[in-house]
């Protein structure tokens, strides 16, 4: 099983997909803070891209690297994965890393001026955003308006996350022609409990009752959905926020073919399938 590895604040976890949020994994987090980085696999001689990529990104691209595995015996594929800004500002601070997928072209753009990026970063993938409300209808949260409630309790990203920073897009936008007034996002704004580093730690916070509501990615969304964790709260399509992904070899990649290979993999009919399978869209 597929060793993937969730960047918490400065260190690295180790976990193996299928990943499974649940009240006992969030503790265990809390407590693997306190232990040391673990390292991955691959043998001597063996040829390792490591990808470094938006948390949003987790099980589908584990299924991609499986897949380009297996295109490409020899080849074992390390994937990092947290919140955009903190993997860039890792790479800034000299991690290595081969390849660099973030949530937004932001991010993307702030690596470029960093000298980081080899060559023209790609969009592969988009996603809309989804309101996740928690699951039991009993809830606060039962359409858009009832995030403007008082009382209610929403979580979003924090604004220097990609998908905090599409989240108050939508929130204005929204408020600017929702039909929900133009005070709405200043009032979901006054129910805003939390402010969280990446977009799994909305999801999971909303699953676990933590929080009657969050925005995430639609594909995120539509797992947790499937799992009875929590509903999804129609957005209007006219007023969502589309996010782009775009993806990057980095300059300093030591692996360069290997690397690009990985890119191509993903804009590849086969990796464009797996996104679609995931709840992403084809650029």
């Amino acid at each position: 099983m597929r060793q993937v590895y969730f960047t918490i604040w400065q260190l690295q976890i180790t976990y193996h997909l299928p990943v499974v949020f649940s009240g006992v994994i969030g503790a265990l987090l809390f407590a693997a803070l306190l232990l040391p980085a673990c390292s991955g696999g691959g043998g001597p001689g063996a040829s390792r891209t490591t990808v470094f990529a938006a948390a949003s990104l987790a099980e589908v691209f584990a299924e991609i690297a499986d897949e380009f595995e297996a295109h490409n015996p020899g080849v074992t594929v390390k994937l990092n994965f947290a919140g955009s800004q903190l993997l860039r500002s890792q790479l800034e601070l000299g991690a290595t890393a081969d390849v660099f997928a973030p949530a937004d072209v932001v991010q993307m753009g702030m690596a470029m001026d960093g000298g980081l990026v080899d060559g023209e970063p790609v969009i592969f993938a988009k996603a809309p955003l989804a309101v996740i409300a928690a699951g039991k209808e009993s809830g606060r949260v039962h359409n858009l308006a009832d995030l403007a409630r008082p009382g209610a309790r929403l979580v979003l990203a924090h604004p220097g996350v990609p998908v905090g920073g599409y989240s108050r897009q939508l929130l204005d936008s929204l408020s600017v022609a929702g039909g929900l007034g133009s005070d709405f996002s200043a009032r979901v704004y006054q129910n805003v409990v939390s402010e969280e580093p990446n977009v799994r730690n909305v999801e999971q916070k909303v699953a676990l009752g933590e929080a009657d509501a969050g925005i995430v990615y639609r594909p995120l969304a539509l797992a947790a959905a499937a799992s009875g964790s929590v509903r999804i709260i129609p957005v209007p399509e006219a007023h969502n926020v589309v996010a782009s992904f775009p993806i990057a070899v980095l300059q300093g990649s030591k692996r360069q073919e290997t690397a690009a290979g990985f890119v191509e993999f993903v804009l590849s009919a086969p990796g464009q399938e797996i996104l679609r399978s995931h709840g992403f869209d084809s650029p």
